[in-house]
């Protein structure tokens, strides 16, 4: 099944034109994770990997089953609604670029959601599929540990969701993350298993990210050996390079935000912060 708001139909007579969408009538993962849902969350471990699960087959089908592929450009917990059976639906695509086979990326002004946004594409405007997967990671964080992304009410250390795991998995202490609210912990194997594809999601480097077709192999795989999908294809190696290798010596300063390509004077130049959504 396809969770990008399956079933859409288009109607079509000589006057007028409409899509039609299933109605989702249970909320977003935001609210079911962030608000006030009581002491114990409903969303039990395994309604959280299925919503996962979910998610990445309807990021897949926008990356690898579309011509050109779809990049949503603002994965988030408030943009999977959530239906009476808890499968999540990819919703909100008013930020999304397409992306044809003949380029390996396009640059743009920063959009997205504070905390989400990959940092390849804040610090450049370079956008790829990639970028998706990391939001994708910060949002298999979420699901673990209940935080959202950027919580300035945390104490120091803790207001960024991925340093502050990042550390606690460093430092041993992984069994810590887990979401209070969850009635019933995960096995050490099976939050092992997340953690892992969550912080290979998260990667840096763009190119070590795994697909969103391996991510569901992740996600599904029984052991934890994942494949070392290490190879650098011709879409990722030319990416980055070719990136920097065309825009050598242009006016823009690779302190600032991306964007298309202008003046420094221009104002798409200016905070990341400001091209960002804060909702």
């Amino acid at each position: 099944m396809f969770n990008s708001f399956s079933e859409a139909k288009l109607r079509e007579n000589s006057k007028l034109r409409m899509l039609v969408y299933e109605y989702v009538d249970n909320g977003n993962l935001d609210q079911w994770l962030h608000g006030d849902v009581g002491p114990v969350s409903p969303m039990t471990w395994d309604i959280r990997m299925n919503i996962l699960l979910g998610t990445a087959k309807g990021l897949a089908y926008l990356h690898e089953g579309l011509e050109p592929k779809v990049v949503h450009r603002d994965v988030k917990s408030s943009n999977i609604l959530i239906d009476r059976q808890w499968n999540p639906k990819v919703s909100d695509f008013g930020l999304a670029k397409l992306l044809h086979s003949d380029h390996s990326y396009v640059t743009t002004r920063v959009m997205g959601t504070f905390g989400y946004v990959a940092p390849e594409y804040a610090c450049t405007g370079m956008l790829t599929e990639r970028s998706d997967v990391y939001s994708f990671g910060i949002l298999i964080m979420e699901l673990i540990t209940g935080r959202s992304p950027v919580d300035y009410s945390r104490p120091q250390g803790e207001v960024n969701l991925v340093e502050w795991l990042k550390n606690m998995v460093g430092s041993r202490k992984a069994e810590e993350v887990v979401d209070p609210k969850l009635s019933e912990k995960p096995s050490s194997k099976a939050l092992k298993r997340a953690l892992l594809v969550a912080l290979r999601c998260v990667d840096p480097d763009s190119i070590k990210r795994p697909k969103m077709g391996h991510v569901i192999h992740m996600l599904e795989a029984e052991d934890l050996l994942f494949r070392e999908d290490r190879r650098v294809t011709g879409e990722s190696s030319h990416s980055h390079r070719d990136y920097q290798r065309e825009h050598k010596g242009s006016s823009l300063d690779k302190n600032q935000i991306g964007g298309e390509i202008t003046d420094q004077s221009d104002d798409s130049s200016r905070s990341y912060h400001q091209h960002t959504r804060r909702r």
